[in-house]
């Protein structure tokens, strides 16, 4: 029988042995722990005190959830990738040989103040983790510390009520401008015509980088000027999209033109991608070849990242990763009067709201009290089709 105070990873701990059974718990600071301790002896002496038999640890509640959630949710290889890997590095060496019982607020507090002190990333020493990884692997930990409340080792969810952080995708955003784009594309042109498809294919159609990879011949349409969004490729793997849903995107929008218009087709230079894209499809009969890697495997992302560099030190055009192609084309649309519900569907954004999020500073100002009323007679968010098809041919 014994009650010790002792400081553990920068956190204060009585630690408990009686009748053949050990606890631990995180108590404030060392005055608090030594009150804690001294209650505790107290009640041992005079036989007022049981040790609860707790649960099981942490770490093998969240080996358990690693395990089967994959198995009865339909989640994609590299978002559970992501929740493993945080799992592993912060998670378990954190909270993982306490008993999921004995977690509380406070120690999801503890563990979120750790991550965002100097020392909180494990793979940058003295530096806090990301903003952005902290967001996942909260998640994670949210999900896990569900399971525990399923199964009744917890009444509720100690990490449920705590306030989500802000995301930071509006300072991300840095799109091209129509110059730039121009200047991309020629000096993608002077080292390869399959590399200058690609990114016009990219910047006009604002997929995500795993669903452009993931295209295949059978996905696109040359008549319409349309590409169909069944897959994304990511971890060396095809998968389900982000959203999960399976959608329909022009690739023949304006955005490299100095023009009002927005759009499909709507310039002869807009059009000037199906030309890449007819070359690229006729390389395989196999209509599940990828379009850019015209194989069983596409085209790998170092490689086109390393292209990508390339190309920009040539154009001389300030490097971005090639990500801000997709935010290229939501805020130009937006900043041509295009829709807000058809960038939306258009992107595979899961509400507007997002998009006013993020891009509402491309929007026109000067219109946005005539917006409501305008909304009965508002000009189609679809393009004609038929008029589209005769201009891409």
């Amino acid at each position: 029988m014994g009650v010790r105070v002792r400081e553990w990873k920068g956190a204060w701990w009585v630690f408990v042995a009686h009748n053949g059974q050990r606890k631990a718990k995180r108590v404030g600071d060392q005055k608090a722990a030594k009150h804690v301790a001294s209650q505790i002896r107290r009640r041992l002496a005079a036989g007022d005190f049981q040790l609860r038999r707790d649960g099981p640890s942490f770490e093998v509640l969240a080996r358990e959830w690693l395990a089967r959630y994959p198995v009865v949710r339909s989640i994609r290889a590299a978002t559970i990738e992501n929740y493993k890997s945080f799992t592993e590095r912060h998670l378990l060496p954190f909270f993982g040989k306490l008993p999921v019982s004995a977690i509380t607020t406070g120690d999801v507090e503890a563990f979120i103040a750790a991550k965002r002190g100097a020392s909180g990333s494990s793979r940058f020493p003295g530096r806090p983790l990301s903003p952005s990884s902290l967001r996942v692997g909260l998640v994670a930990l949210r999900l896990i510390l569900d399971r525990a409340v399923a199964a009744k080792h917890l009444a509720v969810n100690p990490a449920a009520r705590l306030a989500r952080f802000r995301r930071v995708e509006e300072d991300a955003v840095d799109p091209f401008t129509p110059a730039e784009l121009r200047a991309i594309v020629e000096a993608a042109e002077s080292m390869s015509r399959d590399l200058a498809t690609w990114i016009r294919l990219w910047a006009q159609s604002g997929m995500r980088a795993g669903e452009v990879t993931a295209l295949q011949v059978q996905d696109v349409d040359m008549e319409r000027g349309v590409a169909v969004v069944r897959h994304t490729y990511s971890r060396e793997r095809l998968g389900p999209t982000k959203t999960g849903r399976v959608r329909e995107v022009s690739f023949l929008h304006p955005v490299l033109e100095d023009t009002a218009a927005w759009r499909p087709g709507a310039t002869a230079g807009s059009r000037a991608v199906l030309t890449g894209l007819r070359r690229l499809s006729v390389r395989s009969l196999e209509p599940g070849a990828f379009l850019f890697g015209g194989g069983a495997a596409p085209i790998s992302s170092a490689a086109r990242i390393a292209d990508w560099r390339r190309v920009l030190a040539r154009a001389g055009v300030r490097y971005r990763p090639p990500q801000q192609l997709r935010h290229t084309l939501a805020s130009i649309l937006l900043s041509r009067n295009a829709p807000l519900l058809y960038v939306q569907r258009q992107g595979g954004w899961r509400s507007a709201a997002v998009l006013l999020r993020v891009y509402a500073r491309w929007m026109p100002q000067d219109g946005l009290g005539e917006v409501a009323p305008m909304q009965p007679t508002a000009t189609p968010a679809q393009p004609d089709m038929v008029t589209l098809s005769a201009t891409a041919r």
